[in-house]
């Protein structure tokens, strides 16, 4: 058998059997969702948190963003260039508009990332058990809640994986809606997925990044059964080599 075929094979076999549906702690602050291939921030209220560490945050982020946040023009901003304000950011809270939210997460690093974003809801569509957001999936299907209940109320147990769940209010999306002053979001006191909130309004943010944050090592038993076959091949090789040379 072809060496680069074996590997493959061998490789694709542990893949498929060690691949199981649900949420993956890892280092540094985050959790590997395997179904859809995007990592969370293990701390659902991280602005909060890094704010109360940090007195220069909001300033720092600001800056970082060269004090503005495009999208599209709407009745707060004409132009499409909303101007960012220590207003925008409640550090007491870990409450931020959809600018100030935005603005945090571009400028965030976490894990030896900066490639963090507000969560998406696409298909676009409002009200509850809508799976098909990032939100809505890790509501309902990551951490089991029930429409109507708060996540506080009814989850499984990956919700121990994360920390600061603000389980009585709303979660901004990184969604705008067809309104562009009004952008989707998520309220994990009942499951309902919105669209009618104004981006003024000061709501929590939730950080997800695509992709993992770890390379999945091959199990041991898969590098030794790999490695006797390739000593199987050199072995037969070598013997192939020997009785051309002996002819």
């Amino acid at each position: 058998m072809n060496i680069k075929l074996l590997t493959a094979a061998v490789l694709a076999l542990s893949l498929s059997s060690g691949a199981q549906a649900s949420l993956v702690a890892r280092t540094g602050g985050m959790v590997y969702d395997d179904v859809n291939n995007i990592t969370w921030a293990s701390d659902a209220n991280l602005f909060q948190t890094q704010a109360s560490s940090n007195a220069n945050l909001v300033s720092q982020i600001i800056t970082a963003n060269g004090g503005v946040i495009h999208d599209a023009p709407n009745a707060h901003d004409q132009s499409g260039t909303y101007t960012l304000t220590t207003a925008d950011f409640n550090t007491s809270l870990g409450q931020m508009t959809w600018w100030g939210a935005q603005a945090w997460a571009n400028n965030l690093s976490l894990g030896g990332f900066t490639d963090w974003s507000l969560p998406t809801t696409v298909p676009a569509v409002s009200g509850y058990n809508q799976t098909g957001s990032q939100m809505g999936d890790l509501f309902y299907n990551q951490l089991g809640g029930v429409a109507g209940s708060s996540i506080e109320t009814n989850h499984n147990a990956n919700y121990n994986l994360f920390t600061h769940v603000q389980s009585s209010y709303v979660y901004w999306s990184g969604s705008e809606y067809a309104l562009p002053s009004w952008a989707w979001s998520f309220f994990t006191v009942n499951g309902n997925q919105d669209n009618y909130l104004e981006k003024n309004y000061q709501l929590y943010a939730w950080a997800v990044r695509p992709g993992d944050v770890a390379a999945v090592p091959l199990p041991g038993a898969v590098w030794l059964f790999l490695s006797g076959m390739v000593g199987l091949m050199g072995l037969k090789r070598r013997n192939k080599l020997k009785g051309i040379a002996n002819v």
